[in-house]
Parts: C-alpha cells; structure tokens; sequence
C-alpha cells in the first residue's frame, strides 16, 4: 500500500496549475500551523522574550517619543 506522501504525489501530478497552487498554500498553511502548535506546546518562559525588541526601530528612543510617534501615526 502505497504511502500518504506518494499517494499526496500522484494526486498532485494530475492538477492542473491553479489547483496545484490551492494545494501548495494549503501544504504550507499546515506546516506554519504545525510549527506554531510545536513553539506553544514548549511553555517558553517569559523572561525568554525579554530584549526581543532591542534593535526595533518603531519602538527606539523615549517611551513618551514612542507614544507620540504612535499618536501621530492616526493623524
């Protein structure tokens, strides 16, 4: 019996282009998905994220300079 993967295959090499696409988008949806479960399921600490925004140009300089620079961005 043939595998999930090779059977995946030969559907695959009968679609036509623009369903090809759907089904590579949807492939990488799961696998960015995937990817998310596996990073939740790790219980990072929070202290892990501190200096995440370190070299962030939005949020450089004072944190009234900052709010302003926000505030202003809806004007």
């Amino acid at each position: 019996m043939p595998s999930t993967a090779e059977r995946l295959w030969e559907a695959a090499r009968t679609l036509p282009e623009p369903l090809l696409s759907e089904v590579l988008d949807f492939a990488e949806f799961l696998r960015a998905r995937q990817v998310s479960l596996q990073v939740e399921e790790q219980d990072t600490p929070l202290t892990a994220l501190c200096g995440g925004l370190v070299n962030s140009t939005t949020f450089a300089g004072s944190p009234i300079s900052i709010q302003e620079r926000l505030r202003n961005e809806w004007r």
